[in-house]
């Protein structure tokens, strides 16, 4: 879209809809971690201990490899599958304790960063970069992660693929490690909205730009959406849009059966804490029945 028109005057009807609450899972502009500047921006996020906007700081890290090894009781040099890997957080964790670990990651930017960190650590970790709904294994590994409320992100025909996808590449009786949200972490209300003009460098844009952001709920789905428009100096605009599906203990025990996991084990996150009602975060163990 382009808000400035030829005689330089900005075009407001078209700006006007911008901040229109679109249908649920309209798509925005291609996805930003195929963005040159932005994924440079993703990888700093996964890496900075001062946020965890991207991954989860390494001290959570550490206590989720610790609690999932012993939870998982794996046997020697099992075989892990990361999906969603990032720079490695959790693939390196897990290749340290003995297992042959497969990391994958849309991200070009951070599968670079995650194989040159393997190669110097000398860690047993495979690393391939792809949509990791794309996966095509067949009872290859004894368990699966997909870590950081990745699975509550997608559109419904893709959790529906990836589900697919990661039973058939489990071995029989093969391990699923997941987490998604539940409707407490989310406090904003419906049609929240703000802006900021950004100067110079920002996440979303290498120089000055306009950021619109606003929130909107589809309680019909359990379903939030933070869109992020971006204006530039030149007028040219884009949306991006990140959706987040909450989750209860019961919508997701019947969302696995329907693929053919059973839930053996729930908690409030990946570290182990026990399961309650106010967590903002579910933690699911299930099984390839």
């Amino acid at each position: 879209m382009q808000l400035l028109q030829e005689q330089g005057h900005l075009a407001l009807a078209e700006l006007s809809e911008l901040v229109v609450k679109p249908e649920l899972f309209a798509p925005g502009c291609e996805p930003f971690w195929n963005d040159p500047h932005i994924s440079r921006q993703m990888l700093k996020a996964h890496l900075d201990q001062g946020t965890d906007a991207a991954s989860r700081n390494l001290e959570a890290v550490e206590a989720t490899v610790e609690h999932l090894a012993e939870y998982l009781g794996l046997q020697p040099q099992p075989k892990l599958l990361d999906l969603g890997c990032g720079p490695g957080l959790y693939a390196e964790r897990f290749a340290e304790r003995g297992a042959t670990v497969t990391g994958i990651d849309c991200s070009e930017n951070s599968i670079r960063y995650a194989k040159n960190r393997a190669h110097d650590l000398g860690l047993n970790i495979s690393y391939e970069r792809g949509d990791f709904c794309d996966l095509d294994h067949h009872e290859t590994f004894d368990a699966a992660l997909i870590i950081y409320g990745q699975l509550g992100a997608l559109l419904d025909s893709d959790r529906s693929r990836l589900l697919t996808a990661v039973h058939r590449a489990l071995k029989p009786g093969g391990h699923l490690i997941f987490d998604v949200i539940t409707g407490q972490r989310r406090d904003a209300v419906d049609g929240d909205r703000s802006w900021l003009a950004v100067p110079g460098e920002g996440f979303w844009r290498p120089h000055p730009h306009l950021v619109l952001d606003a929130t909107f709920h589809y309680p019909e789905a359990n379903v939030y959406l933070d869109q992020y428009t971006i204006i530039e100096e030149e007028g040219e605009v884009c949306v991006y849009r990140i959706w987040e599906r909450c989750y209860s203990p019961q919508s997701i025990s019947e969302l696995l059966g329907e693929h053919g996991f059973q839930v053996d084990a729930l908690w409030g996150d990946l570290c182990g804490k026990p399961c309650g009602e106010a967590d903002p975060w579910l933690a699911v163990a299930a099984s390839k029945t």
